[in-house]
C-alpha cells in the first residue's frame, strides 16, 4: 500500500481503499498539497509524485523533484471561474465605495420618529462611485482565467486589451505586442502571468511610470511578479490610483491605496472540491497505472493496461536510450506487448506493457537494477495490473 502525506487539508473519504493510506512519514510515496511549501527534505528516492491541488507550483522545488524522478502534478483551469469572479468583484470595488457605505450604515443612528432611509440618503454624496462600462481592461496573461475574464468584461461593456507571450486569436481581446502598451492604455491592469525567471519583478518603477494616474493594478498572478517597494513608492507619488493583491506582504499593509486579500483566488467550495477530486484521481492513476496527465515535468502518456505487468521509465531523453532498454529486456526474453512514450523539455517517459509472471523475484530485482543503471535513467517502476492481482 502506498503512503500519502497530506500537507494541507484534504477530504479523502471518497477515495479510501486499498491503494493508499495517509501517513505522517517523512518518506512518503506521494504528497498532496494545496498552496503550502513542500519541504525539499521530503523529496526522497521513494517519492513518486507531488500532487498540487491548484495551478501554481512555485512552492515546490520542481527541479529537485525532476532530478529525483518524481512527477509533479497540478490542476490547471479548475480555479479559473473562481478567480475570474473574484477579479470582477474587485473591479467593482475599485470604483464603488461599497465598504465605506456599508460601514456608515452600521454606525448610522436616527432619533425617535426619524426615517432611517431619509437619513441614509442624505449621506449618499459621500459615496458617489463610477462605472466600469466603457473603461479599458488590460490583461497580462491570456490563459484560461484571462480568456474568461475578457469575455465577461467585454459583455459588461468594457474594452479589453491584453498581452500574452504567444499570440492567441481571441474574439473579445485586442492583443498588443508589449506589456508597456497595455499599461499605457488600460484603466485596469490585471496580472495573470505565471511566476518564472522572466516574470519575477516584471512590474516595477519603470512600468508604473507609464500607467495612467487614474488606473488600478490588480495582481492575481503571483506576488513576486510585482515589485512591492516600487508599488508603495508609485502610489505615494500618485503614479497610479490603487493596487489590489491576492498575495499579502507586510510592506503593503495599512496603505490607504492598497487592498490585500488572503490568497482567495480559488477559495470557493466548487473550485476546491473539483480541484481535489481531479488531483486525487490523477494520483490514483499514476500510482496504480503509471498514467501521466497534467504533469508539469513529465510528458503526458496514457496507455491502456492490457497486460499482466508494465514497466515505466522516466529518463533524460537521448539518442539510443530505447536501444539500451530493449537490449536488457531482450536478454530477459521479455515481450513488448504494447508501448507508448513521449518527451518534454529534454525528458522522456515511456510505458511498456509486458509479462513477467514467469520471472522469479530475484531476477525481477536484477532486471530493475540493470534498467536503473542505464545512462540517463531517472526512475524505473514495475507495476502489476491492479485488475489482475496484487500491485506493487
Amino acid at each position: 500500500m502506498f503512503e500519502v502525506k497530506t500537507i494541507d487539508r484534504f477530504d479523502l473519504t471518497d477515495f479510501a481503499g486499498d491503494v493508499f493510506r495517509t501517513s505522517n512519514t517523512d518518506t512518503p510515496d506521494a504528497i498532496l498539497v494545496r498552496s503550502s511549501k513542500v519541504d525539499d527534505r521530503l523529496i526522497s528516492k521513494r517519492l513518486l509524485l507531488i500532487a498540487r491541488s491548484g495551478t501554481g507550483t512555485n512552492t515546490i522545488n520542481v527541479e529537485a523533484a525532476t532530478a529525483n524522478g518524481t512527477a509533479v502534478f497540478n490542476t490547471p483551469g479548475v480555479n479559473a471561474n473562481a478567480v475570474k469572479e473574484l477579479i470582477i468583484q474587485n473591479l467593482f470595488r475599485c470604483l464603488r465605495p461599497l465598504n465605506g457605505a456599508v460601514e456608515m450604515m452600521k454606525q448610522l443612528r436616527v432619533g425617535p420618529g426619524e426615517d432611517l432611509q431619509e437619513a441614509a440618503e442624505a449621506k449618499r454624496v459621500d459615496f458617489i462611485g463610477e462605472e466600469l462600462y466603457g473603461r479599458t481592461l488590460g490583461i497580462l496573461g491570456l490563459g484560461t482565467i484571462g480568456q474568461r475574464l475578457a469575455d465577461a468584461c467585454y459583455h459588461m461593456g468594457m474594452q479589453v486589451i491584453g498581452y500574452n507571450r504567444s499570440f492567441k486569436n481571441l474574439r473579445h481581446v485586442q492583443q498588443l505586442d508589449t506589456i508597456d502598451e497595455v499599461l499605457e492604455q488600460a484603466d485596469f491592469v490585471v496580472v495573470l502571468l505565471p511566476l518564472t525567471d522572466d516574470t519575477r519583478g516584471l512590474l516595477s518603477a519603470k512600468q508604473f511610470e507609464t500607467m495612467k494616474d487614474t488606473a488600478y493594478l490588480l495582481n492575481f498572478g503571483r506576488g513576486d511578479i510585482v515589485d512591492n517597494q516600487a508599488v508603495v513608492s508609485a502610489l505615494n507619488h500618485n503614479e497610479f490610483a490603487g493596487y489590489v493583491s491576492d498575495f499579502p506582504k507586510t510592506i503593503l499593509q495599512d496603505h490607504p491605496k492598497i487592498t490585500l486579500l488572503p490568497h482567495l483566488g480559488g477559495n470557493t467550495i466548487e473550485a476546491l472540491t473539483h480541484s481535489a477530486n481531479l488531483i486525487l484521481q490523477n494520483l490514483l492513476d499514476f500510482l496504480e497505472y503509471g498514467t501521466v496527465r497534467n504533469s508539469i515535468n513529465f510528458p503526458r502518456v496514457d496507455l491502456p493496461f492490457m497486460s499482466n505487468q508494465r514497466l515505466t521509465f522516466f529518463f533524460h531523453a537521448r539518442d539510443n536510450m530505447w536501444v539500451d532498454v530493449a537490449n536488457i529486456l531482450n536478454s530477459y526474453d521479455l515481450p513488448v506487448q504494447e508501448m507508448m512514450g513521449n518527451t518534454q523539455d529534454g525528458y522522456g517517459y515511456t510505458i511498456v506493457n509486458t509479462d513477467l509472471s514467469t520471472v522469479s523475484k530475484e531476477r525481477k530485482q536484477k532486471l530493475l537494477s540493470e534498467l536503473d543503471q542505464i545512462k540517463g535513467m531517472l526512475r524505473v517502476r514495475l507495476l502489476n495490473n491492479p485488475t489482475q492481482g496484487e500491485w506493487q
